[in-house]
Protein backbone atom coordinates (compact mmCIF):
# COMPACT_ATOMS: atom_id res chain seq x y z
CA UNK A 1 0.00 0.00 0.00
CA UNK A 2 1.30 3.39 -1.07
CA UNK A 3 0.95 4.92 2.29
CA UNK A 4 3.13 2.30 4.07
CA UNK A 5 5.77 3.19 1.58
CA UNK A 6 5.74 7.05 1.88
CA UNK A 7 5.59 6.36 5.53
CA UNK A 8 8.53 4.77 5.79
CA UNK A 9 10.22 7.16 3.21
CA UNK A 10 9.44 9.81 5.43
CA UNK A 11 11.07 8.26 8.58
CA UNK A 12 14.22 6.82 6.40
CA UNK A 13 15.02 10.53 5.18
CA UNK A 14 14.11 11.90 8.65
CA UNK A 15 11.06 14.01 7.29
CA UNK A 16 9.20 13.07 10.19
CA UNK A 17 11.11 12.40 13.55
CA UNK A 18 10.00 10.04 16.36
CA UNK A 19 10.31 12.13 19.39
CA UNK A 20 12.69 10.54 21.87
CA UNK A 21 10.70 10.36 25.06
CA UNK A 22 7.10 9.15 25.75
CA UNK A 23 4.74 12.28 25.47
CA UNK A 24 1.20 13.19 25.62
CA UNK A 25 0.17 16.02 23.56
CA UNK A 26 -1.38 19.34 24.29
CA UNK A 27 -3.65 20.06 21.27
CA UNK A 28 -5.56 23.59 20.76
CA UNK A 29 -7.73 24.34 18.14
CA UNK A 30 -9.16 28.08 17.69
CA UNK A 31 -12.28 29.06 15.48
CA UNK A 32 -15.01 31.60 14.09
CA UNK A 33 -18.11 30.48 14.91
CA UNK A 34 -21.30 32.51 14.96
CA UNK A 35 -19.52 35.88 15.33
CA UNK A 36 -17.73 34.33 18.38
CA UNK A 37 -13.87 33.71 18.94
CA UNK A 38 -13.79 30.31 20.79
CA UNK A 39 -11.21 27.66 21.69
CA UNK A 40 -10.96 24.06 22.33
CA UNK A 41 -8.10 22.28 24.74
CA UNK A 42 -7.56 19.04 24.85
CA UNK A 43 -4.66 16.80 24.18
CA UNK A 44 -3.30 13.72 22.45
CA UNK A 45 -2.71 10.37 23.92
CA UNK A 46 -2.42 6.56 23.72
CA UNK A 47 -6.05 4.36 25.28
CA UNK A 48 -5.59 0.91 25.78
CA UNK A 49 -8.36 -0.68 23.89
CA UNK A 50 -11.78 -2.03 25.72
CA UNK A 51 -14.37 -3.81 24.22
CA UNK A 52 -17.55 -2.27 23.85
CA UNK A 53 -19.58 -3.19 26.85
CA UNK A 54 -16.94 -4.25 28.77
CA UNK A 55 -15.08 -1.13 30.11
CA UNK A 56 -15.43 2.60 30.24
CA UNK A 57 -15.31 3.17 26.33
CA UNK A 58 -19.10 4.06 25.16
CA UNK A 59 -19.79 4.34 21.14
CA UNK A 60 -22.64 6.42 19.99
CA UNK A 61 -22.80 5.50 16.32
CA UNK A 62 -23.53 2.56 14.18
CA UNK A 63 -20.45 1.38 12.11
CA UNK A 64 -20.18 0.28 8.37
CA UNK A 65 -18.36 -2.89 7.40
CA UNK A 66 -16.79 -1.20 3.88
CA UNK A 67 -15.47 1.54 6.13
CA UNK A 68 -13.85 -0.66 8.86
CA UNK A 69 -12.37 -2.73 6.13
CA UNK A 70 -10.56 0.30 4.70
CA UNK A 71 -9.14 1.07 7.97
CA UNK A 72 -7.98 -2.18 9.20
CA UNK A 73 -6.05 -2.58 5.49
CA UNK A 74 -4.08 0.64 6.07
CA UNK A 75 -3.49 -0.57 9.81
CA UNK A 76 -2.45 -3.60 8.72
CA UNK A 77 -0.08 -2.08 5.73
CA UNK A 78 1.42 0.78 7.71
CA UNK A 79 1.58 -0.64 10.97
CA UNK A 80 0.36 2.82 12.42
CA UNK A 81 -2.19 5.14 13.59
CA UNK A 82 -2.55 8.33 10.69
CA UNK A 83 -5.49 9.92 13.04
CA UNK A 84 -6.55 10.63 16.36
CA UNK A 85 -9.54 9.23 17.26
CA UNK A 86 -11.65 11.88 18.56
CA UNK A 87 -13.11 11.06 22.08
CA UNK A 88 -14.73 12.77 25.17
CA UNK A 89 -14.37 12.79 29.28
CA UNK A 90 -16.00 14.72 31.79
CA UNK A 91 -13.68 17.38 33.24
CA UNK A 92 -16.24 19.08 36.04
CA UNK A 93 -13.21 20.49 37.99
CA UNK A 94 -10.94 20.95 35.04
CA UNK A 95 -7.99 19.26 37.04
CA UNK A 96 -6.81 18.33 33.59
CA UNK A 97 -6.93 21.25 31.80
CA UNK A 98 -5.14 23.04 34.10
CA UNK A 99 -1.89 20.88 33.63
CA UNK A 100 -2.10 21.20 30.27
CA UNK A 101 -2.65 25.49 30.24
CA UNK A 102 1.01 25.16 32.50
CA UNK A 103 2.57 23.95 28.62
CA UNK A 104 0.64 25.67 25.93
CA UNK A 105 2.29 29.43 27.29
CA UNK A 106 5.12 28.60 25.36
CA UNK A 107 5.57 28.37 21.63
CA UNK A 108 3.72 25.64 20.07
CA UNK A 109 6.00 22.60 18.30
CA UNK A 110 3.54 23.20 15.25
CA UNK A 111 0.71 25.90 14.58
CA UNK A 112 -1.10 25.72 11.13
CA UNK A 113 -4.34 26.95 9.85
CA UNK A 114 -6.84 25.16 7.67
CA UNK A 115 -9.12 25.64 4.85
CA UNK A 116 -11.80 26.55 7.23
CA UNK A 117 -9.39 29.13 8.82
CA UNK A 118 -9.30 27.00 11.80
CA UNK A 119 -6.17 27.44 13.67
CA UNK A 120 -4.09 23.99 14.77
CA UNK A 121 -1.69 24.50 17.97
CA UNK A 122 0.41 21.63 19.11
CA UNK A 123 2.33 21.21 22.00
CA UNK A 124 4.64 18.06 23.33
CA UNK A 125 4.44 17.30 27.48
CA UNK A 126 6.99 15.12 28.52
CA UNK A 127 7.63 15.85 31.80
CA UNK A 128 6.77 12.94 33.58
CA UNK A 129 5.20 14.34 36.46
CA UNK A 130 2.56 16.60 34.04
CA UNK A 131 1.85 12.80 33.10
CA UNK A 132 1.31 10.74 35.57
CA UNK A 133 -1.02 13.51 36.91
CA UNK A 134 -3.07 13.68 33.78
CA UNK A 135 -3.07 9.65 33.43
CA UNK A 136 -4.17 9.44 37.32
CA UNK A 137 -6.87 11.72 36.58
CA UNK A 138 -8.19 9.94 33.77
CA UNK A 139 -7.61 6.26 35.21
CA UNK A 140 -11.37 5.72 36.08
CA UNK A 141 -13.15 8.31 33.47
CA UNK A 142 -15.54 7.37 30.80
CA UNK A 143 -14.97 8.13 27.37
CA UNK A 144 -17.13 8.52 24.52
CA UNK A 145 -15.99 8.40 21.19
CA UNK A 146 -17.70 11.44 19.67
CA UNK A 147 -15.34 10.67 15.99
CA UNK A 148 -13.48 7.84 14.97
CA UNK A 149 -15.89 4.77 15.42
CA UNK A 150 -14.54 3.25 12.20
CA UNK A 151 -11.07 3.69 13.38
CA UNK A 152 -11.78 2.11 16.83
CA UNK A 153 -13.81 -0.86 15.67
CA UNK A 154 -10.21 -1.53 12.83
CA UNK A 155 -7.96 -0.97 15.86
CA UNK A 156 -9.91 -4.16 17.62
CA UNK A 157 -9.82 -5.87 14.89
CA UNK A 158 -6.07 -5.28 14.33
CA UNK A 159 -5.40 -6.16 17.87
CA UNK A 160 -7.92 -9.44 17.82
CA UNK A 161 -5.49 -10.77 14.86
CA UNK A 162 -1.67 -9.41 16.52
CA UNK A 163 -2.98 -11.18 19.70
CA UNK A 164 -3.14 -14.52 17.74
CA UNK A 165 0.51 -14.29 16.59
CA UNK A 166 1.68 -13.66 20.06
CA UNK A 167 2.06 -16.42 22.90
CA UNK A 168 3.21 -13.76 24.93
CA UNK A 169 0.42 -11.11 25.68
CA UNK A 170 0.79 -8.83 28.08
CA UNK A 171 -1.90 -5.85 27.08
CA UNK A 172 1.33 -3.55 27.31
CA UNK A 173 1.67 -3.87 23.37
CA UNK A 174 1.75 -0.83 21.18
CA UNK A 175 -1.20 -2.73 19.03
CA UNK A 176 -3.59 -3.23 22.11
CA UNK A 177 -3.87 0.69 22.24
CA UNK A 178 -5.22 3.32 20.08
CA UNK A 179 -4.13 7.09 19.54
CA UNK A 180 -6.87 9.44 20.71
CA UNK A 181 -7.66 12.89 21.20
CA UNK A 182 -9.46 13.67 24.65
CA UNK A 183 -11.74 16.76 24.82
CA UNK A 184 -14.13 17.46 28.04
CA UNK A 185 -17.79 17.28 28.08
CA UNK A 186 -17.77 20.80 29.57
CA UNK A 187 -15.46 23.09 27.07
CA UNK A 188 -17.34 25.66 25.68
CA UNK A 189 -15.33 25.09 22.40
CA UNK A 190 -16.90 21.61 22.05
CA UNK A 191 -19.21 22.33 18.84
CA UNK A 192 -21.98 20.15 17.41
CA UNK A 193 -23.98 21.32 14.52
CA UNK A 194 -27.32 19.22 13.39
CA UNK A 195 -27.65 17.58 10.04
CA UNK A 196 -31.35 19.20 8.46
CA UNK A 197 -32.85 16.55 6.54
CA UNK A 198 -34.32 17.33 2.82
CA UNK A 199 -37.15 14.71 1.46
CA UNK A 200 -37.19 13.64 -2.06
CA UNK A 201 -40.50 13.97 -3.97
CA UNK A 202 -42.85 11.04 -3.14
CA UNK A 203 -45.77 9.83 -5.08
CA UNK A 204 -49.29 10.48 -4.28
CA UNK A 205 -47.97 13.14 -1.68
CA UNK A 206 -51.21 15.96 -0.77
CA UNK A 207 -49.90 18.87 0.85
CA UNK A 208 -52.86 19.73 2.10
CA UNK A 209 -53.56 17.23 4.02
CA UNK A 210 -50.34 16.48 5.31
CA UNK A 211 -50.66 20.25 6.58
CA UNK A 212 -53.45 18.99 8.55
CA UNK A 213 -52.11 16.06 9.66
CA UNK A 214 -48.89 17.57 11.38
CA UNK A 215 -51.40 18.40 13.95
CA UNK A 216 -51.71 15.34 15.22
CA UNK A 217 -48.39 15.46 17.54
CA UNK A 218 -47.84 19.38 17.03
CA UNK A 219 -49.03 22.75 17.66
CA UNK A 220 -47.81 24.25 13.67
CA UNK A 221 -46.79 27.54 13.71
CA UNK A 222 -46.47 29.09 10.20
CA UNK A 223 -44.07 32.06 9.36
CA UNK A 224 -45.33 34.07 6.49
CA UNK A 225 -42.77 35.40 3.86
CA UNK A 226 -42.41 36.22 0.06
CA UNK A 227 -39.51 36.61 -2.00
CA UNK A 228 -38.17 40.03 -0.36
CA UNK A 229 -38.51 38.86 3.20
CA UNK A 230 -37.73 34.80 3.00
CA UNK A 231 -34.16 35.06 4.50
CA UNK A 232 -35.29 37.17 7.53
CA UNK A 233 -37.83 35.01 8.44
CA UNK A 234 -35.72 31.76 7.92
CA UNK A 235 -33.16 32.99 10.12
CA UNK A 236 -35.76 33.82 12.78
CA UNK A 237 -37.54 31.08 12.09
CA UNK A 238 -34.33 29.34 13.30
CA UNK A 239 -33.31 31.67 16.29
CA UNK A 240 -36.58 30.55 17.68
CA UNK A 241 -36.13 27.02 16.77
CA UNK A 242 -33.10 27.22 19.10
CA UNK A 243 -34.81 29.26 21.92
CA UNK A 244 -37.69 26.78 22.22
CA UNK A 245 -35.21 23.84 22.24
CA UNK A 246 -34.19 24.58 25.80
CA UNK A 247 -36.94 23.20 26.79
CA UNK A 248 -39.61 21.42 24.07
CA UNK A 249 -39.46 19.09 21.23
CA UNK A 250 -39.35 21.27 18.31
CA UNK A 251 -38.52 21.21 14.63
CA UNK A 252 -38.20 23.55 11.42
CA UNK A 253 -40.13 23.00 8.02
CA UNK A 254 -39.51 23.77 4.99
CA UNK A 255 -42.49 23.23 2.39
CA UNK A 256 -41.13 25.60 -0.56
CA UNK A 257 -43.00 28.80 -2.08
CA UNK A 258 -41.23 31.08 0.94
CA UNK A 259 -43.51 28.59 3.67
CA UNK A 260 -42.05 28.16 6.69
CA UNK A 261 -43.49 26.11 9.89
CA UNK A 262 -42.24 25.74 13.59
CA UNK A 263 -43.94 22.39 14.86
CA UNK A 264 -43.78 22.15 18.80
CA UNK A 265 -44.29 18.15 20.12
CA UNK A 266 -47.55 18.31 22.02
CA UNK A 267 -46.76 15.59 23.98
CA UNK A 268 -44.16 13.01 24.45
CA UNK A 269 -46.44 10.07 25.08
CA UNK A 270 -47.54 10.59 21.73
CA UNK A 271 -44.01 9.42 20.61
CA UNK A 272 -43.27 7.05 23.38
CA UNK A 273 -46.40 5.17 22.23
CA UNK A 274 -45.02 4.55 18.73
CA UNK A 275 -41.64 3.32 19.51
CA UNK A 276 -41.96 -0.55 19.85
CA UNK A 277 -38.41 -1.23 20.81
CA UNK A 278 -37.02 -0.96 24.23
CA UNK A 279 -35.07 2.20 24.47
CA UNK A 280 -34.28 4.78 26.79
CA UNK A 281 -36.21 7.69 27.21
CA UNK A 282 -33.63 9.98 25.73
CA UNK A 283 -33.21 7.84 22.53
CA UNK A 284 -36.88 7.93 21.74
CA UNK A 285 -36.61 11.64 22.37
CA UNK A 286 -34.10 12.87 20.22
CA UNK A 287 -35.58 15.27 18.10
CA UNK A 288 -34.57 12.88 15.09
CA UNK A 289 -36.35 10.36 16.12
CA UNK A 290 -39.25 12.57 16.81
CA UNK A 291 -39.14 13.67 13.49
CA UNK A 292 -38.52 9.89 12.34
CA UNK A 293 -41.07 8.47 13.96
CA UNK A 294 -43.79 10.99 14.02
CA UNK A 295 -43.84 12.39 10.17
CA UNK A 296 -41.36 10.29 8.36
CA UNK A 297 -42.67 7.16 9.38
CA UNK A 298 -46.51 7.66 10.43
CA UNK A 299 -47.76 10.82 8.08
CA UNK A 300 -45.05 9.95 4.59
CA UNK A 301 -44.87 6.76 5.01
CA UNK A 302 -40.99 6.18 4.76
CA UNK A 303 -40.31 3.07 7.19
CA UNK A 304 -36.75 4.05 6.83
CA UNK A 305 -34.51 6.98 6.38
CA UNK A 306 -32.77 6.08 3.22
CA UNK A 307 -30.24 7.55 1.21
CA UNK A 308 -32.90 7.40 -1.99
CA UNK A 309 -35.36 9.27 0.17
CA UNK A 310 -34.06 12.02 2.17
CA UNK A 311 -30.48 14.08 1.99
CA UNK A 312 -28.91 15.50 4.99
CA UNK A 313 -27.04 18.77 4.95
CA UNK A 314 -25.71 20.87 7.37
CA UNK A 315 -26.57 24.21 5.60
CA UNK A 316 -30.15 25.27 6.06
CA UNK A 317 -29.56 27.44 3.36
CA UNK A 318 -28.65 24.77 1.08
CA UNK A 319 -31.57 22.59 2.70
CA UNK A 320 -34.05 25.69 0.94
CA UNK A 321 -32.12 25.45 -2.46
CA UNK A 322 -32.72 21.98 -2.82
CA UNK A 323 -36.44 22.92 -2.17
CA UNK A 324 -36.67 25.59 -4.34
CA UNK A 325 -34.18 24.97 -7.07
CA UNK A 326 -33.80 21.12 -7.10
CA UNK A 327 -38.06 20.21 -7.31
CA UNK A 328 -36.88 18.63 -3.35
CA UNK A 329 -40.39 18.20 -1.47
CA UNK A 330 -39.96 19.64 2.03
CA UNK A 331 -37.02 20.42 4.52
CA UNK A 332 -36.88 19.78 8.07
CA UNK A 333 -34.34 21.90 10.39
CA UNK A 334 -33.25 20.28 13.47
CA UNK A 335 -31.07 21.88 16.60
CA UNK A 336 -28.06 20.56 17.43
CA UNK A 337 -28.38 17.12 19.50
CA UNK A 338 -27.24 17.96 23.46
CA UNK A 339 -24.07 16.56 24.50
CA UNK A 340 -25.87 15.34 28.07
CA UNK A 341 -28.58 13.28 24.94
CA UNK A 342 -25.09 11.63 23.90
CA UNK A 343 -23.89 10.59 26.65
CA UNK A 344 -27.56 9.47 28.39
CA UNK A 345 -27.61 7.42 25.46
CA UNK A 346 -24.19 6.16 24.95
CA UNK A 347 -24.17 5.22 28.75
CA UNK A 348 -26.48 2.36 27.82
CA UNK A 349 -24.93 1.23 24.97
CA UNK A 350 -27.52 2.87 22.46
CA UNK A 351 -26.76 4.17 19.11
CA UNK A 352 -28.16 7.35 17.85
CA UNK A 353 -29.37 7.74 14.79
CA UNK A 354 -28.19 8.17 11.30
CA UNK A 355 -26.82 11.58 10.90
CA UNK A 356 -27.07 12.91 14.61
CA UNK A 357 -24.62 14.47 15.30
CA UNK A 358 -21.49 16.56 13.41
CA UNK A 359 -18.70 17.66 15.81
CA UNK A 360 -16.64 21.08 14.86
CA UNK A 361 -14.08 21.72 14.26
CA UNK A 362 -12.80 18.13 12.76
CA UNK A 363 -8.87 17.41 14.02
CA UNK A 364 -6.55 17.67 11.67
CA UNK A 365 -5.15 14.65 10.38
CA UNK A 366 -1.38 13.57 10.57
CA UNK A 367 -0.02 15.98 13.64
CA UNK A 368 1.01 13.13 15.43
CA UNK A 369 1.29 9.83 14.33
CA UNK A 370 1.58 6.49 16.59
CA UNK A 371 4.22 3.43 14.09
CA UNK A 372 3.75 0.31 15.98
CA UNK A 373 7.32 -0.71 16.37
CA UNK A 374 8.16 -4.61 16.86
CA UNK A 375 7.90 -5.41 20.16
CA UNK A 376 7.54 -2.03 21.88
CA UNK A 377 5.16 -2.00 25.01
CA UNK A 378 3.34 1.11 26.81
CA UNK A 379 4.35 1.60 30.32
CA UNK A 380 2.79 3.97 32.63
Amino acid sequence: MRAAAFLDGWLRHKILLQHDKPGIYAYEQRISCRGRKMARLGFISLLRLEDFGRGKVFPHEETYPKAKLDRLQLMRAASANFESIFALYSDEKGKVTKTLKQFIKKKPLIEAKDKQNVIHRLWCIDRKSAIAKIVQEMKDKAVFIADGHHRYEAALRFRTEQKTKNTKFTEEELYNHAMMYFAPLEDKGLIILPFHRVVKPLAFFEPERFEQNLTQFFEVKPYPANRRTADKVRRKLLKDLGKSGLEKHVLGLYLGNHRYFLLTLKDETLIEEMVAEEKPKAWKMLDANILHFAVFDRLLNIAQETEDKIIYTKSDEEAVKLVDEKGRLMAFFLNPTKIEEIVAIASKLEKLPHKSTCFYPKLLSGLVLNKFEHGEKVKV
